[in-house]
């Protein structure tokens, strides 16, 4: 039986409009994927989630996604990957356009195809991500439509129809193992291997000594001094206001938070598990900062819309003598906040639900949370969680060395000033 044989592919005339169109999306793409990577790098560092960006609800967020564990690949952001895969294309796509070496353009787009179509798989298995987090991510759905556009704008470049495609695939990675395929032009697989290995190892390092720059920029003992450079806030705290440690202590700690806040909740621990030595030595007050516009003015858009209810949930628990294991509870369970999760954990201490529900609704709750988000706001809290020791604001809540040398630091500096003891009783800071 005669098999009729596809005839070679011969080198094309690519079309340079769609290929400055790929270039453009790779532009497009890049700008989201930097984006991306700063919100990532921002709350690693600061380990404060803002109110703003793309993040409009709890469903439609960029910071569910970008500041999730689902946020990083091989210790670094997905965003930086995502940027360095932009990158390349974009040189190849400006590469292709501008040769006047068919072959070499042919084998350029088509390895630019190759990578895009690898970039539009690893985009399914983000979005899988979204779903496990049930979240919309608009700069990352972003990312994936732009990545199926310069798919399809590659394809078009290379003057292939639908029917074409997976023969042209098949007949690349033919060659690219050696095999007689008909291609017409080289793909150069050990080429734009060394290539594509040289751009993402040259942006692995690069992040990473930027990262260890951010990190070691200063020592413990210049950051220090950065933070006592810093002028005290004074701000009145309620005596009423929920408090852990040694309420007779020279050191104030306030935390402005978020119960419906990723970074609230890790947080709760991290920060908790920091200062548990100095139990003696320290006072913390938590104060409610709701980044849920339906009660806090400084919030212009649905964010956090569940945060209100939780705080005057806090307030009620504190009001019963169980505010910290309460406290524990909701952030605990934090994707499930709702009206009815904060009623079962009432019922579940022996509480009547009615009473606590009314005490939620209570004016005087209300008017709590207000007057604590407005000492926040006073304060310069911008996003959650926010800490204050001694009226100065901690700049990352999550540098255990930073937090013990201030602790230390005004442990000393009460002894100094008060004397051995070094205790006074203080409701102010």
């Amino acid at each position: 039986m005669n098999v009729k044989k596809q005839p070679p592919r011969q080198s094309v005339n690519l079309r340079k409009g769609s290929l400055w169109a790929a270039l453009l999306c790779c532009l497009l793409g890049g700008g989201l994927a930097l984006y991306a990577t700063n919100v990532t790098l921002t709350a690693a560092q600061s380990g404060t989630v803002n109110a703003g960006g793309c993040s409009f609800n709890n469903w439609i967020s960029c910071n569910s996604a970008l500041t999730s564990g689902y946020a990083t690949l091989l210790g670094m952001p997905s965003g930086w990957w995502g940027f360095l895969l932009y990158l390349g294309m974009a040189l190849a796509v400006i590469f292709a356009a501008l040769s006047k070496d068919k072959d070499r353009a042919s084998s350029t787009t088509a390895a630019a195809l190759v990578f895009s179509l690898g970039a539009v798989l690893f985009s399914f298995y983000k979005a899988y991500h979204l779903v496990l987090l049930k979240a919309v991510c608009p700069v990352c759905i972003g990312m994936y439509a732009i990545n199926l556009a310069i798919v399809a704008l590659l394809v078009r470049a290379l003057q292939l129809t639908d029917n074409e495609v997976w023969r042209f695939l098949a007949q690349y990675f033919k060659s690219v193992l050696g095999r007689p395929a008909g291609l017409g032009f080289s793909p150069q697989p050990v080429l734009f291997s060394a290539l594509a290995v040289s751009l993402f190892s040259v942006g692995y390092l690069g992040l990473e000594k930027y990262e260890h720059g951010q990190q070691k920029s200063a020592s413990i003992k210049d950051n220090l001094a950065a933070h006592f450079a810093q002028k005290p806030v004074a701000m009145d705290v309620d005596s009423s206001a929920a408090a852990w440690g040694n309420r007779n202590s020279k050191i104030t700690i306030v935390e402005f938070s978020d119960f419906e806040c990723p970074a609230c909740g890790a947080a709760a621990t991290r920060f908790g598990d920091i200062i548990k030595q100095y139990e003696k030595d320290v006072q913390l007050y938590f104060l409610n900062y709701p980044l849920d516009k339906a009660i806090n003015p400084n919030v212009l858009r649905d964010f956090h819309r569940n945060a209100g209810l939780a705080a005057r949930a806090g307030v009620c628990a504190q009001q019963r003598g169980d505010f910290w294991s309460f406290h524990d509870d909701l952030f605990r369970q934090q994707k499930q906040l709702n009206r009815k999760l904060v009623l079962d954990l009432a019922q579940q201490r022996g509480w009547d639900a009615a009473e606590f529900e009314a005490c939620m609704n209570d004016a005087a709750t209300i008017q709590q949370v207000r007057e604590e988000i407005a000492d926040g706001a006073i304060a310069g809290v911008k996003g959650t969680p926010t800490f204050f020791i001694n009226g100065r604001m901690v700049k990352s809540w999550g540098d255990a060395d930073l937090i013990r040398g201030i602790i230390r630091e005004e442990r000393a500096r009460a002894l100094k000033l008060n004397g051995a003891t070094g205790l006074v009783t203080q409701a102010k800071f």
